[in-house]
């Protein structure tokens, strides 16, 4: 059974599932959407349980949402009780799985401190410091293909990493471009 729940093609529908929850989870949290009573915690919950059955289906998928959910904690990125939901179940999960952690130093501090960077200066280009070609880049969750890629030329053990990080952005703008379709009439940017 474990075999089937941690599998390759399993690894990549969850990741394609946490991007679409996560930005459903946004949606419903920021932007006005409205599904029903106990949508907001429900997709905090499954956003998180996507998350929860990659970190236990690979270690280094481990490295990477670990790391990825520290950028998220040191950015802010965390401001809503869904996302609150999603990351503890992570971090929970995490903590169980420990005994059965290793860490990839290499991973894990690129993937932390180039998404933090490229984070930040997302931000800045949100509050307008930043304009022009640079803010268009920051805004375009680039890092999300590039780093994953570079990391793979690197070493090509890498590549579950790009597969899953591609499939969530994937769904991720998707699902904020539907979104933005359904609430264009209201006139609210979604990021």
């Amino acid at each position: 059974m474990a075999e089937i729940l941690f599998s390759v093609p399993m690894l990549l529908v969850y990741s394609a599932l946490f991007g679409l929850t996560m930005k459903i989870a946004d949606l419903l949290d920021e932007h006005g959407l409205k599904l029903f009573k106990g949508s907001t915690l429900l997709f905090g919950i499954l956003w998180g349980g996507f998350g929860a059955l990659m970190i236990l289906g690979n270690n280094l998928l481990a490295n990477f949402f670990l790391a990825m959910l520290i950028h998220w904690i040191l950015r802010y990125r965390i401001d809503y009780l869904n996302h609150g939901v999603a990351a503890s179940i992570m971090l929970i999960v995490f903590l169980y799985n420990l005994p059965n952690f290793a860490i990839d130093w290499l991973l894990f501090l690129v993937v932390f401190i180039v998404y933090s960077i490229h984070g930040l200066l997302n931000d800045a280009a949100d509050r307008k410091e930043i304009g022009g070609i640079w803010a268009k880049y920051f805004e375009s969750n680039s890092h999300y293909f590039t780093i994953p890629i570079i990391l793979t030329f690197i070493n090509p053990v890498y590549w579950i990493v790009l597969a899953t990080s591609a499939l969530h952005i994937v769904f991720y703008e998707t699902t904020k471009w539907f979104g933005k379709n359904i609430q264009n009439s209201k006139n609210q940017k979604i990021d």
